[in-house]
């Protein structure tokens, strides 16, 4: 019986792949990862990785369309005055999403499973921009205590839509969701805009000092030895495109309910966005940017990663 490390030793020791049939990096990451002809390290199989063609299709155009589509099922782009209909920032750190996803190599990158290329989930973006509409309350509230937090949060995440609530915690609720209602903005996964022959990958390594410390619960210490992981990560300056959308259809619906089906001053709400709808796309593009800009998105972020410029 193999220990742990010796597993992951033979492993690193007899991963090897001929990319030379293999156009998709989701592909030779995920599947084919064998024992092949040429013996290498994690090291250098990362760094083949990273060699091979990375577009079979261009998925900005693809996005492209099915915003398109979705326009045509009633729901309203946010970023529509934009010059390319979209909100397009780049990066100004190493990116890496899914670093902490179960993989045999340890470490993780969420890749699109068709075009082969890293893309940051819609779910990702809607979590940290909803963080960022969070703490806009809590600051205009001036909650500084853990327990009124803890009681905004309870409010927010926990309740139902009811016309005892503030504006701005209806507001919260209408757009992101609450027990009993789904939000209206729709966060389409966002990608990387990018040609053929442009590198976006780099490698980066972590090097754990205190292994014991973090996995057998024991003291840490400088006898211990260094264990340098390395991993796949998106590289500076990689443009990507961000969309955003407000289910027009189903706010309209809402407005046809009656009252004792809808809390009325919800309804309030949703016709002022309806009426002007520029308000709202200023507030959602802010967000957005402030959640990318000063938090940061993926794994790391507290070490800088994940930040757009």
């Amino acid at each position: 019986m193999r220990s742990y490390k010796e597993f992951m030793n033979y492993i690193y020791a007899n991963m090897s792949l001929n990319f030379s049939r293999c156009e998709n990096i989701s592909l030779a990451l995920q599947k084919l990862i064998k024992k092949d002809i040429i013996e290498q390290t994690k090291y250098d199989f990362l760094g083949s990785i990273i060699k091979i063609p990375k577009i079979i299709e261009n998925p900005v155009k693809r996005l492209e369309d099915q915003r398109k589509d979705l326009e045509k099922c009633g729901y309203e782009n946010i970023f529509k005055n934009e010059n390319d209909k979209c909100l397009k920032l780049k990066t100004s750190s190493r990116l890496v999403v899914g670093l902490g996803s179960g993989h045999v190599l340890e470490t993780s990158l969420t890749l699109h499973h068709i075009f082969g290329i890293p893309y940051i989930p819609g779910s990702a973006l809607k979590g940290v921009v909803r963080m960022v509409s969070f703490w806009e309350i809590a600051k205009n509230r001036g909650l500084k205590d853990d327990k009124d937090i803890e009681k905004l949060q309870e409010q927010l995440y926990d309740k139902e839509l009811s016309d005892t609530d503030n504006d701005d915690i209806l507001k919260h609720k209408l757009l992101f969701g609450a027990q009993d209602f789904k939000g209206l903005l729709v966060f389409l996964d966002a990608y990387p805009e990018i040609n053929e022959t442009q590198q976006i990958f780099e490698l980066d390594v972590m090097t754990p000092h205190y292994q014991s410390y973090y996995t057998k619960n024991q003291p840490p210490g400088d006898w211990e030895n260094p264990n340098p992981i390395p991993f796949l990560t998106v590289k500076k300056g990689i443009n990507f495109c961000f969309n955003v959308l407000f289910d027009k259809f189903r706010a309209k619906e809402i407005l046809t309910l009656k009252d004792d089906e809808f809390p009325e001053k919800a309804k309030e709400i949703i016709k002022e966005w309806l009426n002007d709808f520029s308000k709202l796309s200023q507030d959602v593009k802010n967000w957005l940017e402030s959640a990318l800009r000063e938090f940061g998105v993926g794994a790391k972020t507290r070490l800088g990663y994940g930040i757009f410029e």
